[in-house]
């Protein structure tokens, strides 16, 4: 995902970070593929995927949007581990 231009992405929060201005900038598919890094990365994160079902929701992609809902929501569900 990296273009070249400045320093390679590390961690899916740089990807994270790309994909939320990506987003903004209304670059919905470029968008698509950071959230996808990021998750590759920390695919446990509920955010993300709720981030990621916003996009295919504006691109018109109802039935992955409901999917990364989904996901998302059954990640916040989880009970936290003491």
């Amino acid at each position: 995902m990296a273009s070249g231009t400045g320093p390679p992405l590390e961690d899916g929060d740089d990807y994270f970070r790309l994909a939320l201005t990506l987003s903004r900038q209304g670059k919905w598919k470029e968008s698509i593929a950071a959230y996808q890094e990021s998750l590759k990365v920390n695919p446990e994160n509920a955010q993300t995927y709720l981030n990621l079902g916003f996009v295919y929701y504006e691109l018109g992609y109802d039935r992955e949007a409901q999917e990364a809902f989904d996901k998302a929501l059954r990640l916040q569900a989880r009970p936290c581990a003491r």
